[in-house]
C-alpha cells in the first residue's frame, strides 16, 4: 500500500446489508459500541451513502432486516464502531497509515450465497461499485 498508494477502497463482506465506515474501533476500551467518527466523517458518510443508495437490495422499499439490526433507519450506513468494534480493521489501518478512504460493504444477508445467487448479487451491486469508484476525484 505504500508502494502503490490507493485513495479509495472497499472491502466486501457478506452476512448483512449495510455499509460501514471508520473508525471501526471504539475509543473507550471496554465499550462494544460507540460512535467513533474520523476527522473526515462527512466524506466517509458521503461515500457510504453513495454506495448504499445505489445498491438495489439496500435501497429496496421491500427490504427486510437480515438479522437483528435495522439499518434502514440509518440509510443503510453506520459508523463501524457504532455497530460493533473491530480493533485493527483494514478500514482503520488504511485511513491512519496510508491516507486511503476505505469502507466495508456488507453485500448480502447470506454470509456465503449459493453460486446460483451470484448473478443477482452482481446486479444488486454493479451500479453501486461503479458509482463508488467514480468518487475518486469528485471530492478534491
Amino acid at each position: 500500500m505504500q508502494r502503490y498508494p490507493f485513495v479509495l477502497s472497499a472491502n466486501l463482506h457478506g452476512g448483512e446489508l449495510v455499509v460501514t465506515y471508520p473508525f471501526d474501533m471504539t475509543r473507550t476500551y471496554w465499550k462494544a459500541q460507540e460512535l467513533t467518527p474520523t476527522p473526515d466523517d462527512g466524506v466517509f458518510r458521503w461515500l457510504a451513502t453513495v454506495y448504499a443508495t445505489a445498491n438495489l437490495a439496500m435501497a429496496s422499499g421491500e427490504r427486510r432486516r437480515c438479522h437483528y439490526d435495522d439499518f434502514t433507519r440509518f440509510g443503510n450506513i453506520i459508523n463501524g464502531a457504532n455497530w460493533h468494534t473491530v480493533p485493527g480493521s483494514m478500514n482503520d489501518f488504511s485511513y491512519l497509515h496510508t491516507n486511503c478512504f476505505e469502507i466495508t460493504v456488507e453485500l448480502s444477508c447470506d454470509k456465503f450465497p449459493h453460486a446460483s445467487e451470484l448473478p443477482e448479487e452482481w446486479e444488486n451491486n454493479r451500479e453501486s461499485l461503479l458509482l463508488f469508484m467514480e468518487q475518486v476525484g469528485h471530492r478534491g
